[in-house]
């Protein structure tokens, strides 16, 4: 501490020596001499006036001489550096990394730099750190390094300048020794800036010794103590949390009366922020307020960050938000990218996504898979700890700003092979009950064959303790190749020791024994099986394998095929000895003449046949050389007791089922039946087709028929079969379904749009009590599965809205509690809603008003506000046509106007309840009423709110408030009426109405509003589409425009002018 105080005398005498060389005002300095907006970060976060003062203290002519100039000397350097010129030229700003590519090339070849090449080199650099977030100080450190290296040539102040201003931005941690012993060592005699740079270094880092060692040679110099210098000794207290230290230097900055400059009340407010003293900053904020002294965005962007990388952002980032704030107040859209990835990069996660709830940028693009990908990529690659990354992923999606943030995230760690941040994020995943599918896993398991066995079974026994083993495909491609196979039964052990089962494993298995022509093995293993498994890959990879070992093939064909009989419940054999053929046929080699015989042969030995459908698609498919030899041997091997093929559909040249109208059904159902084939997928076709068309006599009669057969509706066929019913609005029949459903199946969930859907059916035909008791007994959603409920939002709106248009408000309330109650949906403006639209419907416009004010006390929700305003407008209106005897009743209308506007105040302010009376008034059509509500706003008129609410009347085709918008506008200052004009154009040219379009032309010449070109653009295309003459000069881009929405003849465009047709005319005279 003493030291301390003896190094702060030093520096006050040092100050006073020095007060003669201090200007009387700093603050008429130039921006180009404010090095103080060097301190502490890059100039991608800075102003335009800090990145002209980077350069300044080297001479332009210095700087123009070298910047862009083909070097002599070395080739291999100018080779390097030529490199990275033509790099900038053609594909922009370089960046570090090309900086350190640079370096390390440079270092490989063991060359040295003469001064000239090493400045250049500085340049490229310190443009390449202005643009980055990422941590650079370890290459900025390798430049010196680079040119120290065999050189003995001594360097000058533009480069010492340069470099320091690079360390500076680059936030590289420099000592007063280690900055001073480079100067000795290159004879430099030091700048004013030059010592400013260096103050600057040391404060930023709070190496307050260490200044009084600049102090020592500024005192040698004589040079004037600037405000800069100060500002650095005040950075150096603050980054030693020493505010007593801060405000001794402001006490002697106002004894030496010395104006305070933004550069100053800039330092003051880090240096208290990161000394942790956070009211002050707010005190150097009315300080700055009440000097009429104003600060920048980049000044604030700095503030910003130093208070994040200081761990000040406060408990709940109230500091932080005040900053941001104060920003806004200098631009209301803001651009917070670099700092939010700065902020990532420098582990700062939680302070980065607080920020992006202030990104205009992401808050645009809320739905979207990709808004914010870049920071979820960044933190995937920085952060550590994968459970901060997974708390941030969940951030992200609770506050709306990305609801795949953890998808986008498990995609990235994927991408990166980060395994172990994978696992993590997937059991996250899991636990919040999304799903999890099997490509998720396959980045990981690529190139598997080079894994440890033992290291897949861990990866298998992963997949199975969070709930998706894996499937037949990923057993198939990744998990069992990597395995030793020579023994098939241990393989199946290793995987049964895991939590699989023998009839998962079988099939994968069996195929990659055969695709690895390891026959005898698959055929011993084949042979222990006592579980039921598919032969639906098998007979392709057999079909491989029959053109190299054909005999062992077909014996291995014939044992599966009897294992697979063996599990066989129904009559119908599936026929997968045709299946072998068919698949043979449509391999790569095919089928040749020659070798049918002895494949039928084979075939017929093991005793394997194939169906008379099978051998029609064979002959049918084949090519005109075999298909004479196949119908003259196919009979060899026909069986009439094997069903169909089972890949049928992909050779059927049949209409599938599925495609088939309802007289073709009826017709395969008969077929069906005549071979006595399963009939229950045709028929309960054919019950949704019956039940579409209110047939329900046939629908009966197909239950019937799929009851005699043993079969019985299923509780999903009874399901979808309700839904068809209320679809065609049949619904004693839907109620009957839904009867049989509960009877049938009482322990089957019936989902909630079904439900919904169902009872609002009910609800629009008066059966209200049957639709409250079904709703009753709906389940519900439980926990926070707020995706479900989004997707039934609009049906339960529906629901609502249908119970108020029965004008019964306990109908709506009593829906609406089952709702709430059974947890289906959120409360907001969409459900609530019906409750007050009840009461307008009514005509009961006291009772829509305390609803309103109730749930906005409960909820802090206004629903329907707009329409509530324009049913009291309408309430005002018909009480003054009423008369003089009626006073009470418009003075009650009037008080309840005033209540409602009160009401909207109390929730969203004063401002916004005035715009919401501004828009119910146009819409409600007073257009005078609205010039009153503008005229009351005066100054206080959200331009852009207007904007949006003009293009929403725009997107929705509402002529008749933009027309009451021109009347009311017209007198009123600080309106674009341009605006409106042109949202009014936008439903004329939708509309295709040409002579409305050409009025409001006309109307905006009488009134001298000026149109913009978008305005005359889409004029003219108007015109034009209806061969009617364009009133007005259009320039040659324009005029395109006009000819190529009217005629869309690209190809005469193609290497020729277009030269227009002349029946487009301009005023006199012909376009072009």
């Amino acid at each position: 501490m003493a030291s301390r105080i003896q190094l702060y005398k030093f520096a006050l005498r040092t100050l006073r020596v020095a007060r003669k060389y201090v200007p009387p005002a700093l603050s008429s300095r130039g921006p180009q001499e404010c090095v103080c907006h060097l301190v502490g970060h890059r100039p991608s976060y800075w102003s335009n006036d800090l990145r002209r003062h980077v350069y300044t203290a080297v001479p332009n002519e210095t700087l123009g001489s070298h910047a862009n100039e083909t070097l002599e000397g070395n080739s291999e350097v100018c080779q390097t550096l030529s490199m990275l010129q033509m790099k900038k030229d053609r594909l922009g700003p370089l960046n570090i990394a090309d900086i350190k590519t640079g370096i390390e090339k440079l270092k490989s070849q063991e060359v040295e730099l003469s001064g000239d090449e090493f400045f250049q080199l500085l340049q490229m650099t310190i443009k390449a750190v202005e643009i980055e977030y990422r941590n650079c100080s370890d290459v900025v450190l390798q430049l010196l390094e680079l040119y120290r290296n065999g050189k003995d040539k001594p360097l000058t102040l533009r480069h010492i300048e340069l470099y320091y201003k690079i360390c500076l931005l680059a936030e590289v941690p420099l000592t007063s020794k280690v900055m001073l012993s480079l100067i000795e060592e290159h004879n430099i005699d030091v700048s004013k800036e030059l010592v400013e740079i260096m103050i600057l270094i040391l404060g930023r880092h709070g190496r307050i010794d260490d200044t009084a060692d600049i102090l020592a040679l500024m005192k040698r110099k004589s040079f004037p103590v600037s405000e800069v210098i100060f500002s650095g000794i005040i950075f150096a207290h603050g980054f030693n949390r020493d505010l007593e230290g801060i405000n001794s230097v402001v006490e002697t900055m106002r004894n030496l009366q010395m104006e305070f400059s933004s550069i100053t009340y800039h330092a003051l407010m880090i240096a208290y922020a990161v000394a942790g003293d956070f009211s002050k900053v707010k005190s150097v904020v009315q300080q700055m307020n009440k000097a009429k002294v104003d600060c920048t965005l980049s000044q604030l962007k700095s503030l910003l960050i130093d208070i994040v990388k200081s761990n000040e952002a406060g408990k709940d980032f109230e500091n932080m938000d005040y900053v941001v704030e104060l920003m806004k107040q200098k631009e209301s859209t803001l651009d917070l990218s670099v700092i939010v990835l700065h902020l990532i990069h420098h582990n700062h996660a939680p302070e980065a996504i607080r920020l992006l709830s202030s990104h205009a940028a992401v808050l645009r693009n809320r739905e979207y898979y990709n808004n914010g990908l870049i920071y979820i990529k960044e933190m995937v690659a920085c952060l550590q700890d994968a459970d901060l990354l997974v708390n941030m992923c969940q951030q992200l999606e609770e506050s709306g700003l990305n609801k795949y943030a953890s998808l986008v995230a498990l995609e990235t760690a994927l991408k990166e092979h980060r395994e172990e941040v994978t696992w993590v994020l997937l059991k996250s995943l899991k636990e919040r009950g999304k799903p999890i599918r099997q490509h998720y896993f396959w980045p990981l398991l690529n190139g598997s064959k080079s894994i440890k066995a033992s290291k897949v079974m861990e990866f298998v026994q992963n997949m199975v303790a969070l709930g998706t083993p894996p499937d037949v495909e990923t057993l198939k491609e990744f998990i069992i190749p990597s395995l030793t196979l020579k023994d098939p039964g241990a393989v199946e052990r290793m995987l049964k020791d895991v939590g699989l089962t023998v009839s998962v494993i079988s099939s994968p298995l069996l195929t990659v024994l055969i695709q690895n022509n390891m026959i005898a093995q698959a055929m011993e293993y084949a042979k222990t099986l006592r579980v039921d498994f598919s032969l639906h890959d098998l007979t392709t990879a057999l079909a491989k394998a029959w053109t190299t070992s054909p005999n062992s093939a077909i014996s291995l064909l014939a044992i599966l095929i009897k294992k697979a009989r063996e599990h066989e419940t129904s009559g119908n054999l599936e026929d997968w000895g045709g299946q072998f053929l068919l698949d043979i046929t449509s391999s790569r080699n095919g089928l040749d003449k020659h070798q049918i015989v002895p494949l039928f042969k084979e075939l017929k030995k093991n005793e394997i046949g194939i169906s008379e459908i099978s051998a029609d698609f064979l002959v049918g498919r084949a090519n005109e050389s075999i298909q004479a030899e196949l119908k003259e041997h196919v009979h060899m091997i026909v069986d009439k007791s094997l069903g169909h093929p089972p890949k049928e559909q992909d050779y059927n040249m049949i209409p599938h089922p599925n495609d088939m109208n309802i007289e073709e059904l009826e017709g395969h159902l008969t077929e069906l039946q005549t071979k006595g084939f399963k009939t229950r997928g045709t028929i309960r076709r054919l019950i949704l087709l019956h039940a579409k068309k209110n047939n329900t006599e046939r629908v009966l009669s197909l239950v019937k028929d799929l009851e005699e057969t043993g079969e019985k509706m299923s509780s999903g066929m009874l399901a979808t079969l309700l839904s068809t019913y209320v679809s065609a609005e049949n619904f004693d029949a839907a109620l009957n379904v839904y009867i049989d459903l509960k009877q049938a199946h009482p322990s089957f969930t019936l989902d909630e749009y079904k439900v919904i859907d169902f009872s609002t059916a009910l609800v629009k035909n008066g059966r209200i009590e049957e639709a409250v008791k079904i709703l009753g007994e709906a389940v519900g959603f439980k926990g926070n599965d707020d995706n479900a409920r989004k997707q039934v939002r609009r049906n339960c709106q529906a629901l609502l809205m249908a119970a108020a248009a029965t004008r019964k408000y306990e109908v709506v309330k009593e829906i609406f509690d089952i709702l709430k109650r059974k947890s289906i949906i959120r409360i907001d403006n969409l459900m609530l809603g019906p409750l007050v639209k009840c009461r307008l419907n009514n005509g009961d416009y006291v009772g829509a008003v305390e609803e309103v004010r109730s749930v906005a006390k409960k909820f802090k929700c206004l629903p329907m506000k707009i329409e509530v305003l324009m049913h009291l407008l309408h309430n005002i209106k018909k009480a003054e046509l009423d008369g003089d005897s009626f006073q009470e009743s418009r003075d009650k209308a009037k008080h309840l106007l005033e209540e409602m506007v009160n009401i909207i105040a109390r929730i969203n302010g004063p401002i916004s309840a005035q715009h919401d009376l501004l828009f119910a008034c146009l819409e409600a059509g007073y257009p005078s009423k609205a010039t009153q509500v503008l005229k009351s706003l005066g100054r206080k008129i959200d331009k852009s709110l207007i904007q949006r609410q003009c293009q929403r009347y725009a997107a929705t085709s509402r002529e008749e408030p933009l027309q009451n918008f021109l009347m009311s506008s017209k007198s009123v200052p600080g309106i674009s009426r341009e605006g409106i004009f042109y949202s009014l154009l936008t439903i004329y040219h939708v509309q295709n109405n040409s002579s409305k379009g050409l009025s409001l032309w006309t109307q905006m010449q009488e009134e001298n509003v000026l149109p913009s070109e978008a305005f005359l653009g889409t004029l003219a295309s108007l015109l034009a589409s209806n061969e009617i003459s364009i009133p007005f000069d259009v320039s040659w881009n324009l005029c395109n425009l006009v000819i190529l929405s009217h005629h869309c003849a690209m190809e005469s465009l193609q290497g020729k002018l277009y030269h227009p047709p002349l029946s487009i005319k301009v005023q006199n005279s012909f376009i072009g």
